[in-house]
């Protein structure tokens, strides 16, 4: 048997009764089943929603702006600049997968920074889930 971590227990219940609010509200974002298991502290039930929630390093979050700024900086190097494909090798050399550039984009983009770079990967040279970066209905 493994020692419960409090914090992780706190949270769970914090997630169950923010469930609970939210059906009340007519949002059905966890069944009766989770909610019980987030309230009584079942290991895999809160393990599932911290798997769920992700996590950006400052590492990761700094490295994406490392790869965008020279292209953010030089007019010539914009220009040439036609999407995501351009930077995904230099992303991931960095530690930053495909998932956590597009939140980190989507950060930047809603802050208002390296919008113009951002903008230009509306194009082909992207994938369509890193064409466009502003937060939506859910985001905020």
């Amino acid at each position: 048997m493994t020692v419960p971590d409090n914090n992780a227990i706190l949270l769970g219940k914090l997630l169950a009764e923010t469930y609970r609010i939210q059906r009340k509200l007519g949002i059905p974002s966890a069944d009766d089943a989770k909610i019980y298991a987030l309230l009584n502290g079942f290991e895999s039930a809160i393990d599932d929603e911290l798997q769920r929630i992700g996590f950006v390093s400052k590492e990761q979050e700094t490295h994406v702006m490392d790869v965008l700024n020279p292209i953010w900086e030089d007019p010539g190097k914009l220009a040439c600049f036609k999407g995501f494909y351009d930077i995904e090798n230099e992303l991931k050399a960095g530690g930053v997968d495909r998932t956590t550039a597009i939140a980190v984009l989507k950060y930047l983009n809603a802050h208002g920074r390296f919008t113009d770079v951002i903008a230009k990967m509306d194009t082909s040279g992207s994938p369509s889930e890193c064409r466009t970066f502003d937060l939506g209905k859910w985001d905020a």
